[in-house]
């Protein structure tokens, strides 16, 4: 039976593992990355650190860590650690977030929010799990040069080893503003976001409904005051929904569910230097953490 025709409960155990992703835990991480200042290949100080700081949180949880470098500059590296499985039979959940920021931002919510949420998730999966599915978390670079980072990460995957993406795209700004939301269309009945921005949105193509739908049900889970606006199936579709690293997942066939506050549709700091910590509202960013980490411990079931 589809997912999205049955509740996938979960267990007591990992509701209260999830319940750990804070406001503050998350706000920690976000306040360390953007301190660096901007993180991209003309500050190579900056990266250093960056990736230094990656690597050290995720062993700190118990992970062992992986550069994965695809090019020459030290900028041109992924940070990953996998959180294996109980069934080596299955192919991964991989969860993904970009660490670098376009020249002259902060980048607090574009990306400090994605990647805080990152590591909150595994955090607490590490103490929830093991699950059946293995799980590996994906810091990926060059998002803001192309989507280069996700790119050389799915290029070196073997046919049929990971199932698919969640990304974590700026999930850390909301506005109770009136008409505060933007949207590229509206088609009534199909396509119609609200017009505040104080939801979350979870983008799929028609192959990727399952992740949508896992979503969803994590929200309702373990953050049920999380206003969440699905788009199911059509994802595929929209030029804006095709912007981060998810994207090389739907060009190679595989599952892939953009989870976003909807950035330059949203949030007027985008890629400026006002992208800053004081911008963002770090309850939405933790309820988005613990929506994407019920997800993941469903989809990894």
């Amino acid at each position: 039976m589809p997912l999205s025709k049955r509740r996938s409960r979960l267990h007591e155990s990992v509701r209260d593992a999830v319940a750990t992703i804070t406001a503050e835990s998350a706000a920690e991480h976000v306040r360390q990355l953007t301190s660096l200042g901007p993180r991209d290949a003309h500050r190579p100080a900056a990266v250093d650190a960056t990736l230094a700081h990656l690597t050290d949180r995720l062993e700190s949880f118990g992970y062992k860590t992986v550069e994965e470098r695809y090019g020459v500059g030290r900028h041109q590296t992924n940070v990953l650690a996998t959180l294996p499985g109980q069934r080596t039979d299955l192919p991964l959940l991989e969860i993904g977030a970009h660490w670098d920021t376009v020249p002259g931002s902060p980048g607090a919510d574009d990306n400090a929010s994605g990647i805080a949420g990152l590591l909150e998730i595994a955090r607490c999966l590490q103490a929830a799990g093991p699950f059946p599915r293995g799980i590996r978390f994906c810091c990926f670079a060059e998002e803001e040069s192309g989507l280069l980072g996700s790119f050389a990460h799915v290029e070196r995957l073997d046919k049929g080893s990971v199932d698919g993406l969640i990304s974590l795209e700026m999930i850390g700004f909301r506005t109770t503003a009136p008409e505060s939301q933007q949207t590229p269309l509206r088609v009534p009945l199909l396509f119609s976001p609200p017009r505040v921005g104080d939801f979350i949105t979870a983008v799929a193509d028609l192959r990727s409904t399952s992740y949508a739908d896992a979503f969803t049900q994590g929200a309702a889970q373990c953050a049920p005051g999380l206003q969440v606006f699905s788009v199911r199936r059509i994802g595929g579709l929209l030029k804006d929904a095709s912007r981060s690293d998810h994207l090389p997942y739907w060009r190679s066939r595989r599952k892939g569910l953009l989870v976003t506050d909807t950035a330059n549709l949203r949030n007027q700091h985008y890629h400026r230097e006002s992208d800053t910590i004081e911008t963002l509202d770090f309850e939405f960013l933790a309820d988005v953490a613990r929506a994407a980490a019920g997800a993941a411990a469903i989809l990894a079931r």
